[in-house]
């Protein structure tokens, strides 16, 4: 593809493009100990088409509370002031499409490369009217554009697999939401994290973006070296959500010359910025110094700010709600295939699953081969069962909970951009996991029952498998409800084994279900632990089990073993419906809760 063919294709709706981006008077405030604590005050500049600008300031300056009410990704609090968009309110039905946020953290699939990545964002993202044929298209010149050619077909990587630099990930990150060819970008800290070389790069990248394609760039930045400040067009500083100066690098300088703050010879501007309008927490000496100073220079910015030079530009904005890129089934087979590429190629938590499953099943194959049909053999089997109902429960729930928070991050980062429904992203991933569900269970439970000696009877071979699969199914429902309830995985992982143990508790083996006091007995009925437990029994203790009694007291038969551990309610078919009904339950109220808790913030006013 030649230059040409990326400049049209990356520019063929510039004509439609925003011209200008400003805020009045913004300020937002948030409770704190019943008090309201003001982040920003009455803060107010604007961007043109083809700039490029850099908020900057000290730690808690404001920042990124700024570049999130302008882009809209707040919650509550107290917003007061004008946000426009070429003279007009932003309208809640388009502003998704006409901006894109590339965040600090850049949450990418490790097993993808940069095309599919790309690719991926695309499919999701662009309308179905066009064809993937279109959508590649725009892919490639996306990372022509971002100079991404040479790495198009290497993995992201992660710490331990290595992939792409950090420079490369960061432009990926900014590919992903260019695909849509928004006409805003907003970008939290684009060079954390990077080298002095990939920082410089890919700043020069966005101002060459700017300049070429009219786009509105408007980012955070901390401490940039003098090569990036001199790519901005202006800065804004920031000292506790205040401004001490909006405009260019040289007038900055010049004006602070002007209040007594003269910048040292070989010294960095932004250094030098940060310096005088920090606040000094070394002592209260220091801290009232510098807030003195600070006040100073808010007093002495506000009596030369110029008043605001807002155009009301004749432009009509579509009241029509926003309508996704794809119909569901598009989205979900989409999510579905990215999802499933992904777990191929991560082999390492494939094999850690394979190789829980092994040693599981070689541990019971020791521990239980050829089990008698006496009161020893009654216990073993019991036994195994627990063991089994165990394992396929924290093997399944505990993966869940230490990988879903991060990707429901990624999933509420794509949903903030309108690139699908919370419903298909998380069906798709409970899909995803249904293979290696029945691989585990179909590896450990094929050889166990034949090795242990359970009942001889094909039948009852395969119904203890589906039992197993079941269990398995249902704790990965929980664990995806638990996953998309707590905030990150710490918390799950307090969570979880707190519900499980309860869980297995009532399990009828470490106490008799019989015996539960009335007012705990509901307990038994939510966990799904007790259901397989009760499964197993009758599958394998039914009217044709008979057992030698060489001791008293003993069980002769199978019926006596179910009723003296109350595994007879329900029978075998209602316990495996229950464990069914408990899965699909378990995975309703995770998709309502997941829908809740990936919901991206979005306040425009």
């Amino acid at each position: 593809m030649t230059k040409t063919d990326v400049e049209i294709m990356i520019s063929h709706e510039n004509a439609q493009k925003a011209k200008q981006f400003s805020w009045e008077n913004v300020s937002f405030g948030v409770q704190v100990d019943k008090k309201e604590k003001m982040l920003l005050n009455s803060i107010s500049g604007q961007i043109n088409a083809g700039e490029i600008i850099a908020i900057m300031g000290g730690s808690g300056a404001g920042k990124t509370t700024l570049l999130n009410v302008l882009a809209g990704r707040i919650g509550a609090g107290s917003l007061s002031g004008k946000i426009m968009l070429d003279g007009q309110a932003r309208n809640p039905s388009t502003w998704a499409l006409q901006c894109a946020y590339v965040e600090q953290d850049d949450i990418l699939f490790k097993k993808l490369t940069v095309f599919e990545t790309l690719r991926y964002s695309a499919l999701l993202r662009l309308p179905s009217t066009m064809s993937i044929a279109e959508k590649e298209s725009r892919v490639n010149a996306v990372i022509e554009q971002l100079g991404l050619s040479e790495c198009k077909n290497t993995q992201i990587g992660d710490e331990l697999d290595r992939g792409i630099s950090g420079g490369e990930r960061k432009r990926v990150a900014i590919g992903i939401e260019l695909v849509t060819n928004p006409h805003i970008l907003f970008l939290d800290e684009p060079t954390s994290g990077l080298d002095a070389f990939n920082a410089f790069n890919t700043i020069k990248t966005l101002k060459e973006l700017a300049k070429r394609e009219n786009k509105l760039i408007l980012m955070t930045i901390h401490q940039p070296r003098t090569d990036i400040l001199k790519q901005f067009d202006k800065i804004m500083l920031l000292s506790v959500g205040k401004t001490m100066w909006f405009g260019s690098t040289a007038d900055a300088i010049v004006h602070f010359e002007n209040l007594g703050y003269k910048m040292p010879l070989e010294t960095n501007p932004s250094d030098f910025f940060i310096d005088i309008i920090t606040i000094d927490q070394r002592g209260d000496e220091q801290r009232q110094e510098s807030l003195k100073r600070i006040a100073i220079f808010e007093n002495a910015f506000k009596s030369i700010q110029q008043p605001s030079t807002t155009t009301l530009l004749e432009v009509e904005h579509s009241n029509s709600r926003i309508k996704w890129p794809s119909p569901w089934l598009g989205e979900f087979y989409v999510i579905l295939h990215r999802y499933m590429v992904n777990m191929a190629r991560d082999r390492s938590t494939s094999l850690a699953s394979l190789a829980q499953a092994i040693i599981n099943l070689v541990l019971i194959s020791l521990l239980y081969a050829n089990i008698s049909d006496d009161m020893a053999g009654i216990q073993n089997r019991i036994g195994v069962f627990l063991f089994l109902g165990m394992t396929f429960t924290f093997g399944n729930v505990i993966p869940i909970i230490n990988a879903f928070p991060e990707t429901k991050r990624l999933i509420k980062r794509e949903r903030a951009a309108g690139s699908y429904r919370s419903t298909s992203a998380f069906f798709a991933k409970v899909v995803s996991t249904l293979p290696m569900l029945v691989v585990v269970a179909c590896l450990v439970g094929g050889p166990i029952y034949w090795i242990i000696g359970l009942y001889n009877n094909v039948e009852n071979y395969f119904i203890f498998i589906f039992i197993l699969f079941l269990q398995a199914f249902t704790a990965n429902s929980m664990g995806l409800l638990i996953g998309s309830a707590v905030p990150n995985t710490s918390v799950g992982l307090i969570v979880t084994p707190m519900v499980l143990v309860v869980f297995v508790l009532f399990s009828g083996i470490i106490l008799n279900l019989n015996t539960v006091p009335v007012y705990l007995r509901w307990i038994q009925w939510i966990s799904f632990v007790t259901y397989t437990m009760k499964a197993l029994s009758q599958n394998e203790f039914n009217a044709n089990a008979v057992f030698a009694c060489t001791k008293q007291p003993c069980f002769k038969d199978g019926p006596s073993v179910i009723n003296a551990y109350g595994f007879d309610n329900p029978d075998l078919w209602g316990s495996i419906a229950a464990n069914a009904g408990l899965a699909i339950g378990f995975l309703l109220l995770g998709a309502i809760v997941f829908s809740k808790t990936s919901r991206p913030l979005m306040r425009l006013q």
